[in-house]
């Protein structure tokens, strides 16, 4: 067992206190990775995050990498449909939870593929991409199934896996009392999908 995945077990069991920026990277823990029942043992639903971490460990490689990328592929008539699909569930949530602004600005935007450097470009703008984001992001903070330090940890190592928290909320989505399908993002990420919504379009590249 690494020393990593020891702080893990002794922090989880109240043994020791660790910021929870210290299990950034539990997930990249070559013995942590062969683990993943003891690391999610401490939660509600254990088998279904196992199942869900599994799911996105396979479908990406670290390759002197800092964080995990994907290796799927397909084509960019295939990307498109991707993203659109997830794009659809966003508006549906948004709708659902009461920002209509945002439902139809996403409801009413044409899929278009464009470069990655395009896409690049786009995400560092003031742009509903990022509002959608952020509400959704708010939501899943406010329906959290615990609300303790381990919680905290654990959604922190999530995000270190890839720096995706769209991919961190798909794994622990057992842990999130909220109505949305975040495996729509999943099926888009793991193909090397990348999606930016404007005002009225949506940008789709791949990153592979």
């Amino acid at each position: 067992m690494s020393s990593l995945l020891v702080d893990w077990c002794n922090f989880c069991e109240e043994k020791a206190y660790f910021d929870k920026a210290h299990f950034l990277s539990l997930f990249k823990d070559v013995s942590a990775v062969h683990n993943l029942d003891e690391i999610f043992n401490y939660f509600p639903n254990s088998d279904a995050l196992v199942e869900r971490a599994k799911n996105v460990l396979d479908a990406g490689s670290l390759d002197q990498r800092a964080y995990l990328f994907p290796m799927g592929k397909c084509s960019n008539a295939d990307l498109l449909v991707f993203a659109t699909r997830w794009l659809k569930e966003q508006s549906r949530f948004c709708q659902c939870m009461g920002d209509t602004e945002l439902a139809w600005i996403s409801s009413k935007a044409s899929a278009v593929y464009v470069s990655n450097s395009v896409v690049n470009d786009a995400v560092q703008l003031d742009i509903p991409n990022n509002w959608i984001f952020d509400f959704i992001g708010d939501h899943v903070r406010n329906s959290k199934a615990l609300d303790v330090n381990e919680s905290y940890a654990l959604f922190e190592a999530l995000y270190g896996i890839a720096a995706d928290y769209y991919l961190a909320w798909y794994i622990a989505a057992p842990l999130i009392d909220l109505d949305i399908n975040l495996d729509l993002y999943f099926k888009l990420w793991k193909v090397g999908g990348v999606s930016v919504l404007l005002q009225d379009k949506l940008l789709v590249s791949s990153k592979i």
